[in-house]
């Protein structure tokens, strides 16, 4: 069971709100194992690229959020909860993919049956479909207005597929500095997307 001290939670709140970069780093390397043990749950049958796809997302709920966090629970319980909760929003985001197109077997005319993908009644219209053509050029947009060090990461990551032991390896850094890396310029996408209409969202 992972287990912190009183006076660890108070340093490391102390290095995060006062060491920058620093305080980022500690942070990680102290709260990654749990994080990675909860993103790892068999219930949530996670691939280990989709693992790391939720642990981003949680890095960037909790640069958000434990700049005000109130100490009213234990640091390790309040980034339990959010870890957590990023792995709801993950699986609740895959069912809703896989409502969009239904896999079906269809014998064919040889006597062959071949796994075929049929739009359900929820398969996007035409607009939907040029609102998120749109979207696409508003990210790529965004994207560019980043510097070259978080669009290199990201594209790493996300188009890429690496690991993070990959590209601690190309870009001769740290696994944990990877994360924290790819948290935080995430939240800078994030916060340029969220003035466009198209990215609005609500908070999980």
């Amino acid at each position: 069971m992972f287990k912190t001290s009183p006076y660890s939670e108070k340093k490391i709140l102390a290095a995060v709100r006062n060491d920058g970069t620093a305080g980022w780093e500690l942070f990680f390397s102290h709260y990654d194992p749990l994080i990675q043990s909860i993103t790892g749950w068999q219930k949530w049958n996670f691939s280990e690229h989709e693992q790391q796809d939720v642990r981003q997302n949680i890095y960037v709920q909790l640069q958000t959020a434990l700049p005000t966090f109130r100490q009213q629970c234990s640091l390790a319980w309040f980034v339990k909860k959010i870890a957590i909760r990023q792995c709801i929003n993950e699986i609740r985001r895959q069912v809703r993919w896989r409502t969009v197109m239904t896999p079906a077997m269809q014998k064919t005319s040889d006597g062959d049956w071949n796994e075929m993908e049929f739009a359900n009644p929820n398969t996007p219209d035409p607009y939907q479909e040029i609102v998120k053509k749109e979207s696409r050029q508003i990210l790529r947009a965004a994207l560019l207005h980043l510097n070259k060090t978080c669009r290199d990461s990201i594209d790493m990551f996300y188009l890429q597929h690496l690991l993070y032991q990959e590209i601690s390896e190309q870009l001769g850094i740290s696994v944990n500095t990877v994360g924290s890396r790819l948290a935080k310029c995430l939240d800078k996408l994030h916060k340029t997307l969220r003035h466009n209409p198209s990215f609005e969202r609500t908070e999980p």
